[in-house]
Parts: C-alpha cells; sequence; structure tokens
C-alpha cells in the first residue's frame, strides 16, 4: 500500500501535463489562425496600397489599368468592315453611351523640380490632383500615371457627342491648371498639354487608348497647341525612333549637347560685334550630329524648354569669358516657339544673366517666324519683357515664313536676320539684288538693324555693305567654332581686316569713336572686304 501515494501523484502529474498539452494545443491553434488571418488582411491592405499613389492619394497606375479594362468591357465594339450599320450612329460612330481616355501632361514640370527642389514639386502634384479632381465629371477615373502624368477615364459619354464633350473637359482642366500656383512665395504659371482617345474610335482596350493618347499628346507638344483627339492618320515612332528618343534624353542630361559659335562681323568697320550659339549633339557612338537631325524630335518630345536652358546657361557663361578675356562680344540663342510663349522665360533669362554675371544687352535671343504665328500675344508679352530687362530681340530667317509687315510694326525687336535664301541670286539676278535691298531699307525704316546670313564671297560683302546692311554672318568670315576658339580667332580677324587688337575690344566689339547707327540710308556707303582666307 505503501506505492498507492506515489502512483496517485503520478496519475495527477500526468493529468496536469494532459491538460498543459491540450491549452498548449489550443493557444497553437488560436495564434496560427490569427497569424494566418492577419497576413491575409496584410496581403488585401498591400494590394491596395499598390494601386494608390502615396503622394496624391489618387489611383496609381496599376490600379487605372485594372479599373479601365473593367469598366471598358461594357464599351460596345465597332462593327466589322462590310457588316450592317448596326449600332452606327448617322455620323458613323457608335451611338450610345461610350468612353475616353484623357491623357495629362505637365509642362516644365523638371525645372520647378530642379529649381526649387523635390519638395516644392511633390507640392505642385499634390496641387495639381486636387485642381484636376475639382473639375472633372463625377464618376470619372482619375489617376497619376507617372512622375508628371495624370490620366482621366471619362465614363458615360453620348457616342454622338464624344468629341464635343472630351474638348468642353480638355478646356475645363487647362483652364483650372493654367491659373497660376504659388510656391516658394512665388506665382508658378502652369501649363499642360492634353492627348485624348475615344473608344472604340481609337481602340478597345485600355493599351491601346492610352498609347494613341500619347500620340495624341506627342501631337500636342508639337504644335504648341493645348489638347489633341487622336487621329488615324498620326505616325507612329519606329523602333528606330524610339531608340533615338531614348538616346536624345541620355544625352541631354549626360552632357553631349555642344555648342558652336559663329561671329557677327559689322560691315562698315570690319569689326566682330557679337557671336551666334549654334548647338550640336555629340553622339556616342556617330560622332557629332547637326540640329536639324535631332531638333524636330525634341521638339516632339517637349525636350525643348530643358535644351533652350541648357544653351542659355552655356552661352552666356561663355560670353562671361570672353568678356573677361578683353572682347566685349554679344551672345545671341535662338529661343523656339514653344518656349518664347511661355510667360516665365523672361524671369529664367533674368536670373541665368545674374549667375553668368553678363549685362543684359550682351545677350540678344533669336525667335523664328513661327513663335509670332504661333500665340501671337504670348510671344509678344514675352519679347516685351525681355527688351525691359534690356535684353535685345532679333527675327531669324525673315522672309522664310509667312511674317506680315503688320507683324513687324508690332513686334517689339531690334534686329532682323535676313534669311540666307535671299542671297543665292543676289549677284547674278537683278530682282533679287532688289528685294534685299528694298528689305534692308525697309528694316531701317522700322528703326531695325539687318543682319546677313550665308554670306561667303567678297562680292557679297561688298554689295551689302553699299546697301547699307549692318552685320553679316557666313563662311566667309568664318565656320562655327568651339567657344575656346573664339579669342584665339578674333586675332587672326584682327590682322586680316588691318584692325589694332584695341579695336576688337571696346565696346561689343566696336572702335572707339566709331558709332554703328542702325540706320545707314546712303547707297555708296562701303566698307573694305577683307582678304580672303
Amino acid at each position: 500500500m505503501a506505492g498507492l501515494p506515489i502512483l496517485i501523484m503520478l496519475r495527477r502529474e500526468v493529468a496536469v501535463w494532459v491538460v498543459d498539452l491540450l491549452w498548449l494545443s489550443i493557444i497553437f491553434v488560436i495564434a496560427r489562425t490569427v497569424l494566418r488571418t492577419r497576413a491575409r488582411r496584410a496581403e488585401q491592405t498591400d494590394g491596395e496600397f499598390t494601386r494608390i499613389d502615396e503622394l496624391t492619394g489618387l489611383t496609381d497606375r496599376r490600379g487605372f489599368l485594372e479599373e479601365a479594362a473593367r469598366l471598358l468591357t461594357d464599351v460596345p465594339k465597332p462593327p466589322a468592315v462590310g457588316a450592317g450599320s448596326g449600332g452606327l450612329s448617322p455620323g458613323g460612330r457608335v451611338s450610345g453611351p461610350t468612353t475616353a481616355l484623357m491623357l495629362i501632361d505637365v509642362d516644365r514640370f523638371g525645372e520647378i523640380n530642379g529649381g526649387l527642389g523635390h519638395e516644392y514639386g511633390d507640392r505642385l502634384l499634390v496641387a495639381v490632383s486636387r485642381r484636376i479632381s475639382a473639375v472633372r465629371r463625377p464618376g470619372d477615373l482619375l489617376a497619376r500615371i507617372s512622375g508628371d502624368e495624370f490620366a482621366v477615364l471619362l465614363r458615360g459619354i453620348d457616342g454622338e457627342q464624344a468629341r464635343t464633350v472630351v474638348d468642353h473637359v480638355a478646356v475645363r482642366v487647362r483652364d483650372a491648371l493654367g491659373m497660376p500656383f504659388v510656391l516658394a512665395g512665388m506665382r508658378a504659371p502652369l501649363e499642360v498639354k492634353v492627348g485624348i482617345a475615344i473608344a472604340p474610335d481609337h481602340g478597345t482596350d485600355v493599351s491601346e487608348l492610352l498609347g494613341n493618347a500619347a500620340l495624341a499628346l506627342r501631337e500636342a507638344k508639337k504644335s504648341h497647341i493645348g489638347h489633341r483627339v487622336y487621329d488615324t492618320g498620326l505616325v507612329r515612332p519606329s523602333p528606330a525612333r524610339l531608340r533615338l528618343r531614348t538616346e536624345l534624353r541620355a544625352g541631354l542630361r549626360g552632357g553631349q549637347i555642344e555648342l558652336r559659335y559663329q561671329p557677327k562681323a559689322d560691315l562698315r568697320t570690319g569689326c566682330v560685334t557679337g557671336m551666334e550659339a549654334l548647338v550640336r549633339w555629340r553622339h556616342p557612338v556617330d560622332g557629332v550630329r547637326s540640329p536639324d537631325l535631332f531638333l524636330p524630335d525634341m521638339e516632339a518630345m517637349g525636350l525643348m524648354p530643358a535644351l533652350t536652358a541648357l544653351v542659355l546657361r552655356t552661352a552666356l557663361d561663355e560670353c562671361a569669358r570672353w568678356r573677361a578675356g578683353g572682347a566685349a562680344l554679344s551672345v545671341s540663342v535662338n529661343v523656339p516657339a514653344s518656349v518664347i510663349v511661355d510667360s516665365g522665360f523672361a524671369f529664367e533669362v533674368r536670373d541665368a544673366l545674374g549667375k553668368a554675371g553678363v549685362p543684359p544687352a550682351a545677350l540678344c535671343v533669336e525667335i523664328t517666324e513661327d513663335s509670332l504665328i504661333a500665340r501671337r500675344e504670348h510671344a509678344q508679352r514675352t519679347l516685351a519683357r525681355l527688351r525691359t530687362l534690356g535684353v535685345r530681340v532679333s527675327l531669324d530667317d525673315y522672309g522664310s515664313g509667312y511674317c506680315s509687315l503688320a507683324y513687324l510694326r508690332d513686334l517689339p525687336a531690334d534686329e532682323l536676320k535676313l534669311d540666307r535664301a535671299f542671297l543665292r541670286e543676289v549677284e547674278r539676278d537683278s530682282t533679287a539684288a532688289e528685294i534685299v535691298r528694298s528689305t534692308i531699307a525697309l528694316a531701317h525704316t522700322l528703326g531695325l538693324r539687318m543682319v546677313a546670313e550665308g554670306v561667303e564671297t567678297t562680292g557679297l560683302w561688298a554689295l551689302l555693305a553699299a546697301w547699307g546692311c549692318d552685320e553679316v554672318q557666313g563662311y566667309f568670315v568664318s565656320r562655327p567654332m568651339h567657344g575656346d576658339q573664339v579669342l584665339p580667332w578674333l586675332r587672326q580677324w584682327a590682322s586680316r581686316t588691318g584692325l589694332s587688337p584695341a579695336m576688337i575690344t571696346m565696346g561689343v566689339g566696336v572702335p572707339a569713336g566709331v558709332r554703328c547707327s542702325s540706320v545707314r540710308r546712303g547707297s555708296a556707303v562701303s566698307a573694305a572686304a577683307p582678304a580672303r582666307r
């Protein structure tokens, strides 16, 4: 009987162990269930977050593509070719409700990001998203699909009124974003471009619509209009063109853009008055490329503002070095229409002049006639602001486009640059010669200086001097050169023309005591042409 208490104690211990094991099993099951539930919730939450843009709170690209794909399943498909009219309206479009995709791109966002910092860039994107949200129609899907691009899926549009509706919405978006934003205490005007594709006319799935809206957006940027609806006639970039554009972006960021400088010489004195900055692209494989091979693509890609800013800074820095070296030259920079219509460009010029330490009169902004045809009032306001700063304005390639005499009368400009095409026949054709002579006289009557481009012979130099032309450019004076070659070349030019070194370093290259008037009408005026090298 002595072993009985021990047996009872063992049974009790076993019972306790069993109970403990049962509790542990229950706790394990509960814990495993809780962990699995939390994991499922985490997966669901992660899935939701991956569809929300953290900065703006809008749907992100992935969420937009998924939701748009779902919504587009309700869009009627166009009938096959040769089928009956079916659901087509009399105008040839699908009747009933349809959908459109609107792609919105913020112009020059990179400059704000780089100039003020990413914090203000983020604030701008948030403000942009709120303004678009405020003007979109109820039920439309809005998303931020990339850094500075937003997309709107317009639902429930009447098929016959689709074009009218998308035009109206695009204008409302542009107007809302056109009101200046206040960043870092400054009013920052903003412009956007919009590309639009309408289903099913321009595609029945989201990828096709997005691609066609991107093509329309490209055309809106290229033609400097606010928005563009996709047209089946638009040319899609080839793989080679896409590769070129990828290389262009890399070249712009990677220091492959270079400048060459071509002199302008005063016909009366032979003095060099300034240099025109000409852009080149040093391709890592193909070598130096001329601007006609890449500037159209730069324009189509919306890169002209960034390129112009780079050229402006580089040219002014180079001009500062020439002036420090004793040659008080001016520098001319070509500005495209897509930049000159920007109301903020004059302030960008002012800042660049200040950083380079160059006086405003040493900068000449050259624009072409298409800058006036596209949004004339915007261009004129910018030019007026530049002249208020003291910057000179030149109308480049005059006569190559459709610039009217009314434009010349109202244009805030200082000089005209006669297109080289006018000079090809002047030594052999009396009619061509009279046109050039009359144009020079007209410029002087309007108080403008006249610069002739493409001068390559002694005879042409002498003719232009006799007609009172002010300045010339061309291979007769010099081919374009690197910036560090300018000062040595000036010394060679002085010896070639018989000028003393002092005569090319006074004022803007004009010798002391010589007044270069912009109005010289005497037909007997002539200048000794330098000997041809």
